[in-house]
């Protein structure tokens, strides 16, 4: 059965997309091992995670119905139904309903990243002066990397971004999301899948922080490191690129750590000095 799923894909196209995938109607036809019942669901999730991570499983391959997982799995339906609920939860698939729906496998989204590391935040587990002080360490390498690999495209990229985002100098806010949309755009020249989705993880997590800080000073330095570090990466500096990301970036902790410190204080409950202690005199 395994083989004969291998040879259905080997005749797709790679521009078959979930939609034509559902449109067309074919079904993975993957055999599972039953389980036992004590702890089916997470064990589903477990098999499918293991064909999907394999590759077994590819970007808008669909999975076989309820009732056929069902019967593979040797459980309820319902048990199926919750396994896939928390496949979808970890992004792995999407179901879609209707007549031409069923649980499909989804590309890697980065925003699972983010919301993973949003989480952690959430539970005070993380803070975001750690964040900041992370990222310069990931940056710094990814400025590296880029001018090492950046090609003439990659460069050309990089150098609109920073066009694009001079004449928003006036507008601090918009040009704090072009400039997280450049540190985005370098990470990709990098070529590090890891090192692009969690840049794209810091863009989603420290972009209310960027816009709350982001005034005419910082924003020119911003704009001139920016520029400083398409040109590093033009001439093939890797050095030069992660100085210039250093500095950048430790600017971007020192303000951050400063605004976090300013709410401290202010959050503080004003505190009555003690009672002084007036001893009786013995007579």
């Amino acid at each position: 059965m395994r083989s004969s799923a291998r040879a259905w894909r080997a005749g797709l196209t790679t521009s078959t997309s979930p939609v034509d995938a559902a449109r067309i109607g074919h079904t993975i036809p993957l055999v599972f091992t039953p389980i036992r019942q004590s702890r089916a669901s997470g064990e589903i999730v477990s098999q499918i995670e293991r064909a999907i991570f394999a590759t077994e499983l590819s970007p808008g391959d669909r999975l076989q119905s309820e009732r056929e997982l069902a019967e593979q799995f040797g459980v309820s339906r319902i048990t199926v139904r919750d396994a896939l609920r928390v496949l979808e939860a970890r992004g792995l698939i999407r179901v879609k309903v209707g007549a031409m729906g069923g649980a499909f496998v989804e590309e890697a989204n980065t925003d699972r990243v983010a919301e993973s590391i949003s989480t952690l935040i959430k539970l005070r587990r993380m803070t975001l002066s750690e964040l900041a002080e992370a990222r310069k360490v990931v940056e710094a390498a990814t400025a590296e990397l880029a001018a090492q690999r950046a090609d003439a495209a990659a460069v050309s990229r990089l150098q609109q971004n920073v066009e694009r985002a001079r004449p928003l100098l006036r507008e601090p806010i918009t040009h704090a999301d072009a400039s997280m949309d450049f540190h985005v755009e370098l990470a990709r020249a990098a070529g590090n899948e890891v090192l692009y989705a969690t840049v794209e993880a810091y863009r989603e997590l420290l972009v209310p922080s960027i816009r709350d800080l982001r005034d005419p000073k910082s924003g020119r330095a911003t704009q001139k490191a920016h520029e400083e570090l398409v040109e590093a990466v033009r001439r093939h500096d890797p050095e030069g690129a992660r100085e210039i990301m250093l500095v950048h970036l430790s600017d971007f902790e020192k303000r951050l750590r400063r605004r976090l410190a300013e709410r401290t204080d202010a959050e503080k409950p004003a505190v009555l000095p003690a009672p002084r202690l007036v001893r009786a005199h013995r007579r």
